[in-house]
């Protein structure tokens, strides 16, 4: 098996060191789905090492191949090729793998003469090309309604489409992303295509005003900004579920939001999300760098409409959250120097760690910060006039980026990578030791110390990220040294990991278990082979099986920890095979294996037992065998032992009662001198 998955991982190397070109297309087939997808492999100059990679991998299946023909063209497929249909083979130097594709769609397609360039691609400038997306949305969406309407009926289809347009999703063209590097830095470009005016969602995104970032400390490691309309989005989210559900459901709806509203004595709409004005600026200060909040945290500012509505409505949130908290949320409110309130809310395990979100209404806008001290400087930069007051807009990292900028933004986000970089290693400095903790338990070996990449951090730049309209629709812009591409990979694998590990660790013990309950099948059989040669007895100690055994390796389990120094499995000697097929005959020592025993018994057979059940066997066969279990004395033995205590304990009083009447103490003296 490992040497299957060596090979396997091999040939995944082998493979993604060439262009690969991923696909799915719509296919109109008969039986099974009406998607296929397909894989083109450019093997270039090293055709000859991928037919030898392709032909073991076809004599590894087993099952009979073969030869179709598509034209011209020699390809490959299984006999029969029943249910959805698979084939591959090779065009010039291009391998091809497609699913359900009977007609051959795919391999005649890549036959044909290509032009330099999809024109898909003519929309997006390229930047060294590593990676390629397109999608066609409108084909996509179409396939998803038939796949309802086909599941579902005519009547959640239509359901589905009125969803789509209400969301002003249903005008959506294609979907295009090209990625590559520039440099030393990635470049990372998309073009959603969609008409103008936009409509549904995309209509509650409004332009950005860059000079917002003036209300950003200029010590921040990232910030971002943008301007969304909440309650534009509230209407058309609340108008598109009107046309799309039944009446009777959308009543409901209606019916608690209405409960809701009139719990809290609030409007959602109309006092919460109507007094938001749309443009936000957000940003983080890293650890370390404001003395009062040493783990560094965020701040939130957002424009307001009506600062009365909200503070009321924010007010009213918090006594319901902190209804429903039992005892966790505390909700304290102070008055400053200035005459603003701060509202802080503290909760434990977040206090713990150094938050207390707090929130303030500073002029015409709410100050939000991971704790005290941040939102009393973010309303404290959010009001300054002073001359010599320092911003973002004056940080050399991003008057790099914002060199060359579009008009109009729709969203901006700059980020100053080396800083970023270093706090997260900083970050993972201090957990690594546990991590590593964490791994070993879970039997993987990690190192005992990070390795230092400071001179990878020494020539990051900084990293900004913009959208904006342009004449085809929607486009993104990426460029930086990375590090958010990391961070998301870091924290996807943090999440796998923590599902993961548990589950490999399982996976493990499963294993483990396997192993050890054929090592005593393998020890059964000996037993059985070395009474066959002495009259049917069992020998009276196991090691006498060791000639029988041809791995002496099957007397350790892999389950015994490295810690046990006993022996990995217990005998029940003195039987015979004539003894009872119940009866255990060797067992996994329960010393080490408290939860699960892996037991043989007499008539050759495994099974894995609870403890309670291991237990409750293992007496009875003992009892069958009528002697003692090992650690258990007889009852004659038991009383002897009793009234050999209780002998010496009359002793004992009678010495005391005599020393007391003599007047001699009954605790020991120091010696005399």
């Amino acid at each position: 098996v490992a040497k299957t998955i060596d090979q396997a991982i091999g040939y995944a190397r082998m493979a993604i060191s060439r262009p690969i070109l991923l696909g799915v297309s719509q296919v109109a087939a008969k039986n099974g789905p009406p998607i296929g997808g397909f894989a083109v492999l450019d093997a270039g100059d090293r055709k000859s090492e991928f037919v030898s990679v392709v032909s073991k991998l076809e004599e590894m299946i087993g099952e009979k191949i073969v030869d179709v023909d598509a034209g011209a063209l020699k390809l490959r497929q299984f006999e029969g090729n029943d249910g959805v249909p698979l084939y591959w083979g090779w065009i010039g130097n291009q391998f091809i793998i497609a699913v359900n594709d009977a007609e051959k769609v795919v391999a005649k397609s890549v036959s044909k003469p290509k032009s330099s360039a999809p024109a898909c691609l003519a929309k997006l400038p390229a930047a060294g090309d590593a990676l390629i997306f397109h999608g066609d949305y409108q084909k996509i969406s179409k396939l998803i309604e038939t796949f309802v309407r086909e599941e579902e009926g005519d009547e959640e289809a239509g359901m589905f489409a009125k969803a789509m347009k209400g969301l002003g999703l249903s005008d959506l063209k294609t979907m295009t992303a090209r990625v590559g590097f520039a440099g030393t830095e990635i470049v990372a470009q998309g073009l959603l295509e969609m008409p103008k005016p936009t409509c549904g969602v995309f209509a509650a995104c409004k332009p950005v005003d860059l000079a917002w970032l003036r209300v950003v400390d200029s010590r921040a490691v990232t910030a971002s900004v943008g301007n969304w309309d909440p309650a534009g989005l509230y209407d058309t989210i609340m108008t598109t579920l009107k046309s799309v559900l039944p009446e009777e459901d959308y009543s409901e709806i209606q019916e608690g939001i209405a409960g809701l509203e009139s719990q809290i004595n609030l409007r959602i709409r109309g006092d919460l999300l109507a007094s938001l004005a749309g443009p936000t600026v957000s940003y983080a200060v890293p650890a370390g760098v404001v003395p009062e909040a040493p783990m560094g945290g965020f701040v939130v500012l957002a424009k307001l409409r009506d600062g009365a509505a909200f503070e009321k409505a924010m007010t009213a949130v918090g006594e319901l959250v902190g209804q429903n908290a039992h005892g966790m949320l505390q909700i304290g409110s102070q008055t400053r120097d200035d005459g603003r309130t701060v509202h802080v809310w503290t909760i434990a395990p977040l206090a713990m760690a150094g938050m207390a979100p707090t929130w303030s209404i500073v002029s015409d806008h709410v100050v939000l910060g991971s704790n005290e001290t941040l939102c009393d400087q973010g309303a404290a930069q959010l009001v300054s006039k002073a001359a010599d007051a320092k911003s973002l807009l004056d940080a050399e990292g991003y008057k790099k980026v914002a060199a060359q900028l579009p008009k109009e933004l729709l969203g901006f986000t700059y980020t100053d990578s080396q800083v970023q970089f270093n706090q997260i290693m900083m970050q993972a400095r201090q957990f690594w030791p546990m991590a590593v903790m964490m791994a070993s338990q879970g039997g993987f070996k990690l190192p005992a110390m990070l390795p230092s990449l400071t001179q990878i951090a020494k020539d990051m730049g900084p990293s900004c990220s913009y959208s904006y309209y342009g004449s085809d629709g929607l486009y993104t812009y990426h460029r930086g040294p990375g590090i958010e591409v990391t961070l998301a990979t870091v924290a996807g694998g943090a999440i796998g990991a923590g599902v993961a590990m548990p589950a490999l660790a399982r996976a493990r013990e499963q294993a483990r278990f396997v192993a050890s309950m054929n090592n005593l099948k393998q020890i059964g059989l000996g037993l059985h082979m070395y009474a066959e040669d002495n009259d049917g007895e069992f020998p009276s100690e196991l090691d006498q099986i060791k000639r029988y055994v041809q791995n002496e390796k099957v007397f350790e389990s892999p389950r015994k920890p490295d810690y046990f120094d006993g022996p990995s499995y217990l005998y029940v000697s003195d039987q015979s095979q004539k003894a009872d097929h119940a009866n255990v005959l060797a067992y996994e020592n329960p010393e080490y294996a408290w939860d699960q025993v892996a037991v043989v018994f007499v008539d050759g057979h495994v099974e894995r037992l609870d403890s309670d059940e291991f237990q409750s066997r293992l007496e009875a066969t003992y009892e069958r065998l009528g002697r003692p279990m090992p650690g258990q004395e007889s009852e004659e033995e038991q009383g002897q032992e009793e009234e050999d205590s209780e002998d010496e304990e009359d002793s004992g009083d009678q010495e005391q009662t005599e020393g007391e009447e003599e007047g001699q103490p009954v605790v020991f003296a120091w010696p005399q001198m």
